[in-house]
């Protein structure tokens, strides 16, 4: 027999997990159409190198340069802003600090890159470019590990509890569309478990990350077979189990992905002093010689 519940709690639980996915999907959709302006900025200055009108040294080149060091300085005031708790409301939200962090870190290489027109120049200007583009392409990879333990741009940092939580309201939600079943349920709970034992170390994690993407996925399509054909066409039933599946996964990579953003942050913040000094010594260079 199909467990009857009342369906006021599920629909609103229904509507929050969209919410959550609509938000993401506009926030990836967002980043990809940003990633592809920078690309084709990249192309197209990389194509006219050799015929660029800009000259470093002087007018539009020069202020290119000013423009990008500067920028680039700005990008301090994100982690400044994320130690300034007790400022929060006079000085903005870590999210859009955040926001400001990552176009400023794409903007200030891409009018450097225009600057230099796409050469390494002098020692010393190669030096300062290498060490930029080293920082912008180490930007780059901390925004993704950052994508995996936090909330969108909003700074909320994810936890398992939460995401146990996650987990644990959609199995009730399926039983309450009538997924009861032992069968059904019994194997669901154990991706459950491996997903929050995964976290015990670094290399478990970075296992969890391979194995419970493989699993859950063959997992899910096994499970649609074995539903009856009414819960099997059942539309919410479908999202349920995606969206149980894709808390699982997010479990799992949280650890990894939480270590790896710690171990990032011991790197980034030197290579970026590094950058400030190789450009400081460029500028010296450049106006004394």
């Amino acid at each position: 027999m199909m467990k009857m519940t009342d369906n006021t709690g599920f629909r609103a639980a229904s509507v929050e997990r969209r919410r959550n996915l609509d938000a993401g999907a506009i926030e990836r959709l967002v980043s990809a159409f940003v990633l592809v302006v920078v690309v084709a900025i990249i192309a197209f200055g990389w194509q006219h190198r050799n015929d660029m009108p800009i000259d470093p040294e002087h007018g539009w080149g020069y202020a290119l340069g000013i423009i990008g060091g500067v920028l680039m300085l700005v990008l301090l005031a994100y982690p400044l802003r994320k130690r300034a708790r007790t400022r929060s409301r006079a000085i903005g939200s870590v999210g859009l600090w955040f926001r400001m962090h990552m176009l400023l870190g794409l903007a200030g290489p891409l009018a450097i890159l225009y600057h230099c027109r796409f050469s390494w120049g002098a020692l010393n200007s190669a030096v300062a470019l290498g060490a930029m583009i080293i920082v912008a392409s180490s930007g780059l990879i901390g925004r993704f590990f950052y994508s995996r333990v936090h909330r969108g741009y909003s700074g909320r940092k994810l936890e398992m509890r939460q995401l146990k939580g996650e987990m644990d309201t959609v199995l009730t939600d399926l039983q309450g569309l009538g997924l009861s079943h032992e069968a059904i349920m019994q194997q669901l709970q154990p991706f459950e478990t491996q997903a929050v034992a995964a976290g015990g170390s670094f290399w478990s994690s970075a296992a969890a990350v391979i194995s419970m993407g493989v699993k859950t996925r063959l997992a899910e399509r096994q499970l649609r077979t074995l539903m009856p054909p009414t819960s099997a066409t059942d539309g919410e039933t479908g999202k349920l189990l995606a969206y149980y599946f894709h808390a699982v996964r997010r479990a799992a990579e949280f650890a990894f992905y939480d270590r790896l953003l710690r171990l990032w942050h011991l790197f980034h913040l030197p290579l970026f002093f590094l950058m400030i000094a190789a450009v400081i010594l460029h500028i010296v260079a450049v106006h004394m010689y």
